[in-house]
Formats: C-alpha cells, structure tokens, sequence
C-alpha cells in the first residue's frame, strides 16, 4: 500500500497573504513606493541619526542608511527636528 504524502504547506508567514495580512493589522498597505516593512520613528528631543542608528542597528555608524532613506525630508544628517518622522529601513 503507497502512503500518500502532501506537499509540504508554505508556512503562514511565509506567504505573500500572511504579509499582507500582517501590513493590514498594523495600520494598513504601504503607499505606492513605500515598503511595507519601514518602521518609522518620531525624533525626540536630543536625538541624533547616529543615536537612532545605535538604537535601532546597533551600529551607529549606519545612520548614513538612514539619512538616505529620507532625504525627500532631510538635506544634512546633522540637522533634524522633534517630532519629524524619519523612515526606518
């Protein structure tokens, strides 16, 4: 007698629903262009990108990652504002 076996199943956060799902259940789809798994992060007073970097990457020296991914909003990394919301990739 032949066991029949079924395929395995893709798990559920391994699916593009599940992904979407979860992009739903946090506030909705990204905007066109935006990906959906930015974080972002309001500036406090006596932030810096290096700070955010460190706090975030555990690596303060990739703050330059995060300058990139805003610069429709920054124009130096030396100069950000309380309460700008900075994407996070």
């Amino acid at each position: 007698m032949e066991d029949k076996k079924s395929p395995p199943k893709t798990p559920s956060w391994g699916s593009p629903a599940a992904a979407d799902k979860t992009a739903q259940s946090e506030g909705g789809s990204a905007p066109p262009g935006e990906n959906r798994y930015t974080q972002w992060y309001e500036v406090q007073s006596g932030d810096t990108l290096w700070k955010i970097a460190k706090e975030r990457y555990g690596d303060g020296n990739l703050y330059t990652e995060i300058f990139k991914a805003n610069q429709d909003v920054l124009t130096d990394p030396d100069k950000i504002k309380v309460g700008q919301k900075l994407r996070i990739p």
